[in-house]
């Protein structure tokens, strides 16, 4: 992408960027099964039989004022609503099918409408979320994807449409596809998003395709990365549930369940996070300079759960008293999480969320001078602070003195001003504990061959790490000398797939320490961690050091290789 390109499209995002908070709505006829939005799929419901639910649908208790107001006051600036999800059924009016909430329904109202009026009404941004690949009622929507480079799975209507012979997906962009997102883009006014799920094996052409056509009727609407690979897309959605472990430079979104299903679910084994967990969420995607997309299921009825509106008003209470720390923020400028929370910024101030609050909070790698020091939640309370320089290698460390309790139990927020625009050390450093975290994605990629054959994931993560002949290096400061305990961290994909029998090495100042990563039996679960101790080394003197990660043996078997995603130094106990 050109440099005017570039600045033309962060500007038209502007808003986007400014939010870090959305509603996401899961709502179809799937809400009168009360098992989640992918029930068709899991109880293999024939077409016709599924069809007959939206005779049964009628949402009379819906009320769009009071959905927006609940986003807004959460704290919320856009929301995402499922126009069509992966059942096929439209929740908005279209000429394209009458299997659709106005002319298929006892309801017979546009709720898109309703929706799009209470949206401008209250300042918030109306944007729609659309299957255009995963169709379970289209007989030429795609059936296989990739779940990775050696697995496909089926995922759609394999038991109306079992012959894959006979399905042409460009049919179905062409005859549903294209003329629907024609009506969402000339029917609702200004939309911010079309959130595209899920790309499956469309070809980069017809995602290119998808995309022109949002921006030449709308220009200024945001297409997500789920549309397609390998195409000109504004943000990046990550996966379902997945917070990213660094910053790596690019903007993203996350999209997350407040409870364990998407769409209306009042089965049994259906927990909702609490408030604590869905705040620490939000703070840490916003400090690593995502925006956190919140979903709720609305019931049949139209009526979003009391579980959800309890805790999106627990979240509210809070944005209340924060909301400086979470709107128009950017990334930590830190290459390093410190051990008591997060960290968000502004030109010339920082916020410090603290999960673990004690007395005495440090910070290392300031090298602007500080000017004052509050906290948003109470801001009358006396607070000391210090600033002094690490030694001399070049940046400060604040000490933050706070008596009292926690002016909030889940995240309370402290406020750093500087008299000018923030400079920090953006070298890897010790963090307030005393060590030195190397994350993956900034580490320097080699190769003994041509050149790596691995590469850095969106999330800074190392994978696709096959080959001995590639290895990673950082380079790092150490203030305080000594022994240091080596791990080093692995991260699963969304499946929860690993591989095993990695036979790899740390290598410092000569010393080689050899480890090899084996299952423990552990189950396996999506975005899983695994840590892997990689013995002892002792830096001697302050200042530069190097280190290293090789292998001299790296499996393939189910296509993860290793996936690296930190190497941590920990100051020894013994």
């Amino acid at each position: 992408m050109d440099n005017n390109k570039m600045a033309e499209n962060n500007e038209k995002k502007t808003w986007w960027s400014e939010s870090r908070f959305g509603m996401f709505i899961h709502w179809g006829i799937y809400s009168l099964k009360a098992k989640g939005e992918w029930v068709m799929y899991q109880d293999r419901i024939p077409v016709k039989e599924y069809e007959k639910l939206a005779g049964e649908f009628n949402p009379v208790f819906f009320d769009a004022e009071a959905w927006v107001l609940l986003a807004k006051n959460a704290g919320m600036k856009y929301i995402i609503i499922t126009a069509k999800h992966h059942d096929g059924f439209s929740m908005f009016k279209t000429d394209v099918d009458r299997y659709n909430i106005v002319d298929g329904t006892p309801y017979g109202k546009d709720v898109m409408a309703e929706l799009a009026k209470a949206c401008e009404k209250n300042g918030i941004r109306l944007c729609f979320y659309y299957s255009h690949v995963r169709e379970w009622r289209h007989p030429h929507a795609q059936s296989l994807e990739m779940k990775n480079p050696f697995i496909y799975g089926n995922y759609g209507n394999f038991w109306d449409y079992p012959d894959e012979t006979k399905k042409n997906l460009q049919v179905y962009l062409d005859e549903f596809d294209k003329p629907q997102i024609k009506e969402l883009l000339t029917q609702y006014g200004p939309i911010g998003v079309i959130w595209f799920d899920t790309p499956s094996l469309i070809r980069p052409d017809q995602a290119q395709e998808m995309i022109d056509l949002v921006r030449s009727m709308q220009p200024e609407c945001l297409v997500n990365s789920r549309v397609g690979d390998f195409v000109d897309t504004d943000y990046f959605s990550l996966g379902d549930d997945q917070v990213p472990e660094y910053n790596n430079g690019v903007d993203f979104e996350t999209p997350m369940t407040i409870c364990h299903a998407w769409g209306y679910n009042n089965m049994p084994n259906n927990k909702y996070r609490d408030v604590k967990e869905l705040l620490h969420q939000l703070v840490d995607i916003v400090s690593l300079g995502g925006n956190y997309l919140l979903n709720v299921g609305p019931d049949p009825t139209g009526v979003i759960p009391p579980e959800a509106q309890e805790r999106l008003k627990g979240i509210g209470d809070w944005m209340q008293v924060n909301g400086e720390a979470i709107h128009g923020t950017k990334a930590s400028p830190f290459p390093a999480k410190p051990s008591w929370g997060k960290i968000t910024a502004k030109d010339e101030t920082l916020y410090l969320h603290v999960y673990q609050w004690n007395e005495i909070i440090t910070l290392t790698g300031i090298k602007s001078k500080v000017k004052g020091v509050t906290l948003l939640a109470d801001s009358g309370r006396k607070i000391a602070w210090s600033q002094k320089p690490c030694g001399s290698l070049g940046y400060d460390r604040l000490t933050v003195h706070v008596p009292g309790d926690a002016p909030d139990p889940d995240v309370s927020v402290i406020k750093v001003e500087f008299e000018a625009p923030m400079q920090v050390e953006t070298r890897i450093i010790e963090d307030d504990s005393g060590a030195i975290q190397l994350s993956a994605c900034l580490s320097t990629m080699h190769s003994s061959g041509d050149k790596p054959k691995a590469e850095f994931n969106i999330t800074g993560i190392v994978q696709r790490w096959f080959s001995a002949d590639d290895w990673f290096g950082w380079e790092f400061l150490c203030e305080h000398p000594g022994e240091f305990d080596v791990t080093v961290t692995a991260t699963s994909n969304f499946n929860g797939v690993w591989d095993f029998g990695h036979e790899l090495s740390v290598q410092y100042n000569g010393q080689e320490n050899q480890f090899t990563v084996m299952d423990d039996g552990t189950p396996t679960a999506g975005y899983q961690k695994r840590s892997y101790q990689a013995g002892k080394i002792r830096i001697g003197q302050p200042g530069t050091h190097h280190i290293a990660v090789k292998a001299s043996s790296l499996s393939k078997t189910n296509g993860q290789g290793f996936t690296m995603s930190m190497v941590k130094l920990q100051p020894s106990r013994t």
